[in-house]
């Protein structure tokens, strides 16, 4: 009787210890299976089945495989594992206004002008296009054009500073332009980029490429700077006020310049409709044969979002 409590004894203390034991591995590979009974500075007292107790310095576990849920990094939800696409912004508005002229210009027109830009906090892409006309028995009899595509890539820490690619087009029949072609690149700098104030300046060099509709004025390509500054500023409520101002100034004569400058008066109606004043001045230091330098133009008109 009493042997047979002694083998029950035996056999439930290992099965206690099978139970309760734990891998231990080694650095170099190793592994001990057995059950920690207690710790003495850097040591571990181990029992196992094989050994009996044996002391285990610690330096030698490898503690990430014993314990991978304790020592292991904390895992990461997996909704942070995947990278929220950045934010992208559309801004898609087309609108209809009367003009009022001078200058060149001395007819009553209509305009129609579009805008499409997508922007993320990496790039940006424009499409722009302002079409102004005239039209005299139902038939249209002059036209002044102008249209933009443009590309930039932020770069730098900030993503403040940005690199550009842009593409403008003019026709203006009230100043001999039959068409003038600029492609130009550069780099530029966000000062302020919020709904309440967006500011930023840039400089580009490019090619322009002018042809006249009357003959006596030779057609011309040049080289040219495109410094550019634009600002836009929330006034109260839903009125902001916007300046944007470009110049041509050419490399290879310093008296021949041009400057394009566009200053709008914005009212945000409803968040599709907004009405809005724009004064739009063209200068030519160097005009066609018997044209002026300054056209201007004021338009009103009414713009939508969608």
């Amino acid at each position: 009787m009493r042997k047979l409590k002694i083998i029950i004894f035996v056999l439930c203390y290992l099965w206690a210890t099978s139970a309760w034991a734990l891998e231990i591995y080694l650095k170099n590979g190793d592994r001990i299976s057995g059950v920690i009974i207690g710790e003495e500075g850097n040591s571990l007292r181990v029992q196992t089945l094989a050994l009996g107790e044996i002391k285990l310095n610690k330096s030698f576990i490898d503690f990430l495989k014993t314990y991978p849920e304790q020592y292991a990094p904390p895992k990461i939800q997996q909704q942070n594992l995947s990278l929220a696409p950045p934010a992208i912004e559309w801004k898609k508005d087309i609108s209809l206004g009367y003009v009022q002229s001078g200058g060149n210009i001395k007819k009553q027109l209509g305009q129609f002008s579009g805008v499409i830009n997508r922007k993320t906090p990496a790039n940006e892409a424009t499409v722009k296009m302002d079409d102004l006309y005239s039209s005299s028995h139902g038939k249209m009899d002059g036209r002044k054009f102008y249209g933009m595509l443009r590309y930039a890539y932020s770069f730098g820490n900030d993503l403040k500073w940005y690199h550009f690619y842009k593409l403008e087009g003019d026709q203006d029949y009230f100043s001999d332009i039959y068409y003038r072609v600029t492609p130009s690149t550069g780099v530029g700098y966000w000062f302020s980029d919020t709904k309440d104030l967006k500011a930023m300046a840039e400089l580009g060099v490019g090619y322009q490429y002018t042809g006249y509709r009357i003959e006596t004025t030779s057609n011309k390509g040049e080289a040219v700077l495109v410094p550019r500054f634009f600002i836009d500023k929330r006034l109260i409520a839903n009125l902001h006020l916007s300046e944007d101002v470009t110049f041509y100034p050419s490399l290879e004569n310093i008296n021949d310049y041009r400057i394009r400058s566009e200053t709008d008066l914005i009212n945000q109606i409803t968040t599709a409709w907004a009405c809005k004043i724009s004064y739009v001045d063209d200068f030519n230091s160097v005009p066609p044969l018997g044209f002026k330098k300054n056209d201007y133009t004021w338009v009103t008109s009414l713009e939508y979002h969608f």
